[in-house]
């Protein structure tokens, strides 16, 4: 089901950036932030759970919140 959520969320993320690169609308790029940190949010979970290397998986999980809090952040108008 992570596999799954995480390839659908690279597609998105890599059709946002293709539509922001061809169209040089640039104003998607805080969305596709947001999304690249629930991606990384994913991969730690799916890291954790393998459990091969936990101390990767944290460094994941806490890239993505700082990620996903740029995200927001650049949304939220002043």
């Amino acid at each position: 089901m992570l596999k799954v959520l995480s390839i659908i969320l690279s597609v998105i993320v890599v059709a946002l950036g293709s539509i922001a690169l061809i169209t040089q609308n640039f104003a998607l790029l805080p969305y596709m932030l947001f999304l690249v940190g629930i991606h990384s949010f994913i991969l730690g979970i799916i890291e954790l759970k393998k459990d091969r290397k936990a101390f990767w998986g944290y460094v994941n999980i806490g890239a993505s919140v700082f990620v996903i809090f740029v995200g927001i952040y650049t949304v939220i108008p002043n």
